[in-house]
């Protein structure tokens, strides 16, 4: 029995361990350096630095011209029709002689408009006209002298209407209007201008825009010149 019980105190031999050896990483090959660059020649290297100092120039000058324009720009002139004198508006019931479709308007309409300018530079007005409307329709014009306006100066500006005109689809505002005892005229200047700001010259149209209630004429007195004052829209 002391033999078995030794035998059976001795410790057992644990199963055999086979060790799988580990994976070896591949061999890592850094990839060759680019091959240089090709170097240009003298010529080509100047030129092209030349190219690339033309362009931020223009760059720079257009910026620095848009900059300064945008600060220096002018500013719209003022315009008030000052006075005008109606000594006829008739417009005839019947149609125009000669067969013509329409009425036929005959007026004699003188406005003064005064024209201010705010800005620090003159303005010259090498071409002006003035044109008269009603109901819609135009019945006269006038070609204005070109003129020049001075820097914080202003100017009268006369425009005179006489004779007469075909006209369509007016009769019932004139009849209404006639009997309201005034009449809504329309009188617009359009003019091309130039002026100078620093170094730069520029050039643009402009449109004044006045609409004028005037009151009907009597023919029995002499024409009488209605004071305005009234403010005229520029598109400048």
């Amino acid at each position: 029995m002391a033999g078995y019980e030794k035998q059976q105190q001795q410790p057992q031999m644990s199963a055999p361990y086979y060790a799988y050896p580990a994976p070896q990483q591949p061999a890592y090959y850094a990839p060759p350096p680019p091959p240089p660059a090709p170097r240009r020649s003298g010529p080509g290297c100047f030129l092209c630095f030349i190219f690339k100092i033309i362009a931020i120039a223009v760059i720079v000058l257009g910026a620095l011209t848009i900059v300064l324009w945008l600060i220096l720009r002018p500013r719209a002139v003022r315009a008030t029709a000052v006075s005008a004198t109606l000594s006829r508006f008739d417009l005839a019931d019947g149609p125009a002689a000669g067969g013509r479709g329409g009425q036929l308007l005959q007026y004699n309409l003188t406005v003064d408009i005064r024209v201010r300018n705010p800005n620090r530079q003159g303005i010259h007005y090498d071409y002006a006209e003035a044109q008269a409307s009603y109901d819609g329709e135009r019945f006269g014009h006038d070609p204005v002298d070109p003129f020049y306006l001075e820097r914080k100066g202003e100017r009268t500006v006369t425009a005179v209407f006489g004779g007469s005109s075909l006209v369509h689809d007016s009769l019932r505002s004139y009849r209404k209007e006639k009997s309201d005892g005034f009449y809504s005229v329309k009188v617009r200047l359009y003019a091309d201008l130039s002026f100078k700001v620093r170094v730069f010259n520029a050039r643009r149209k402009s449109k004044i825009n006045c609409t004028l209630r005037l009151p009907v004429p009597n023919t029995s007195a002499t024409p009488v010149t209605t004071q305005l004052g009234t403010r005229c829209s520029v598109d400048f």
